[in-house]
């Protein structure tokens, strides 16, 4: 029972950050007005705004204009309520639990944006910076500190780096700066070893996709991708399955 509370609890903020996904490129409030149709710009009826259900009674289309409604919708509704389950039975009722959650809906946030827009807002990595303050205010120790200043530059260092020689080899912007001021974000809340993970996680990631669209034409070669959502998926495995990741490749190597 208290999972299906957190699954319904999840799909709600789900349908909250799809209105941030939606406004905050375009620099409009995400309290006012009410939700409303991106083509007939129609208010959405309370009936009609239910999470996962109302795109389901209405084949995911408009009820005034009938306009066909991003299946994104649903999707990052049905994600955040599966995330707000995986952070409960990972990390439990726990303060740690509720910074994870919200980290993890931030970076579902940023990453849409990069997908559509290849920007990632700096107000969203502000949000990122004082969750962060939270953490470690919640969890205060010179350690703690010490891998979070350690994380950010590794991870900032080497798509700094990795920025660097993709704009001399193919002579054109290989990674934007957003991505970057990221990995600072991300790498705080990593350390070191976990922020090695995310890496490794990412890279592979976007390796497999790239191949994978060149394959079936839906990729060209030299063509920009959006990298914040290779990162985002790369730190969310590595807050959930980092330690067990690095046993295996431990036992692996030994």
């Amino acid at each position: 029972m208290l999972m299906f509370i957190l699954f319904l609890l999840g799909i709600i903020i789900g349908s909250f950050l799809n209105v941030c996904i939606y406004r905050i490129p375009l620099t409009k409030s995400i309290v006012t007005p009410a939700s409303f149709c991106p083509n007939c710009e129609a208010p959405v009826k309370p009936i009609h705004n239910l999470p996962i259900v109302s795109y389901l009674m209405l084949g995911g289309k408009c009820a005034k204009c009938g306009d066909a409604i991003s299946s994104r919708y649903p999707i990052v509704e049905m994600l955040t309520g599966l995330m707000a389950v995986t952070s409960f039975l990972q990390f439990g009722l726990t303060i740690y639990g509720g910074i994870v959650f919200t980290l993890v809906c931030l970076l579902i946030v940023i990453s849409c944006i990069d997908i559509d827009h290849f920007i990632i807002p700096d107000r969203m990595l502000i949000i990122g910076f004082f969750l962060w303050a939270l953490f470690i205010g919640v969890n205060f120790s010179l350690e703690n500190l010490r891998e979070a200043f350690i994380g950010s530059g590794l991870f900032a260092g080497f798509l700094y780096t990795s920025r660097g020689l993709g704009k001399l080899l193919f002579k054109k912007e290989a990674l934007g700066l957003g991505d970057v001021k990221l990995a600072i974000v991300l790498g705080a809340f990593l350390g070191w070893e976990m922020t090695i993970v995310s890496l490794y996680a990412a890279f592979l990631m976007a390796a497999i996709y790239s191949i994978a669209g060149l394959m079936n034409k839906k990729v060209s070669f030299g063509q920009m991708l959006p990298f914040g959502p290779f990162l985002a998926m790369g730190s969310v495995i590595s807050i959930f399955f980092g330690e067990e990741i690095l046993t295996l490749f431990m036992k692996w190597i030994v």
